[in-house]
């Protein structure tokens, strides 16, 4: 009966989502060489997603997946919004990332699974969340190159300042606290350019989708 109104990703991502929530934790590989970062254009309920793959640091492929949200955004359980689109963007990739980062978060969460935590299980692959605001918890001045997001007395994060622009980093599927802060300290330029690619083409996207409706399409 739900096929009768979802978009054909948010009946996968439902599904899927009931049979990985028993699936085990996945290993960290021990080199990690595929980074893909995916974000997501709106335009009402207009979605298109991109996954922006790079390896050993260089633009190796792009994802892109474009449909129609059936469900609001509800602070907390932006999964169920855009979890659907990321995931089938991430799907069209030709080369299987190793790790995913998403403009999203991952433990730094009231409930302390974000989309990044849920998209990763989901696609059975490592992730981490890089969002652009702070959901839960407070900012606390560190002695490590990282300062701290700590929620409920618990770090559930981590905090770096770019070019005046704040990110709150923290650890999704099968990622531990620990590999998150090296993670970040090594790969935060990857990340952030392979974000910035994906916000850029799905921007792109959603113009190009927006543009193909009619004047009667566009006015509902």
């Amino acid at each position: 009966m739900a096929k009768s109104f979802l978009d054909p990703a948010e009946t996968e991502f439902f599904e899927d989502l009931q049979i990985n929530l028993a699936r085990r934790k996945r290993p960290f590989p021990k080199k990690v060489s595929r980074i893909c970062a995916v974000d997501a254009a709106y335009s009402g309920d207009r979605v298109v997603a991109v996954a922006s793959l790079f390896d050993a640091g260089r633009l190796a492929e792009v994802g892109t997946y474009a449909g129609t949200c059936s469900l609001p955004y509800v602070s907390g359980l932006f999964y169920l919004r855009e979890g659907p689109f990321v995931v089938q963007a991430v799907r069209g990739l030709r080369i299987r990332p190793q790790l995913l980062c998403f403009d999203a978060h991952g433990g730094a969460h009231p409930r302390r699974a974000g989309l990044a935590t849920t998209c990763g299980m989901v696609l059975g692959i490592p992730s981490i969340g890089c969002a652009k605001s702070l959901l839960a918890g407070t900012v606390v001045p560190s002695s490590g190159r990282l300062d701290k997001i700590v929620y409920k007395g618990r770090t559930v994060g981590f905090i770096t300042h770019v070019n005046g622009v704040n990110r709150y980093w923290s650890a999704g599927y099968s990622v531990s606290l620990r590999k998150l802060e090296s993670l970040v300290i090594k790969y935060a330029h990857v990340f952030l350019r392979a974000l910035s690619e994906s916000d850029h083409s799905a921007r792109e996207g959603i113009r190009a989708v927006t543009s193909l409706q009619s004047p009667l399409e566009s006015r509902k």
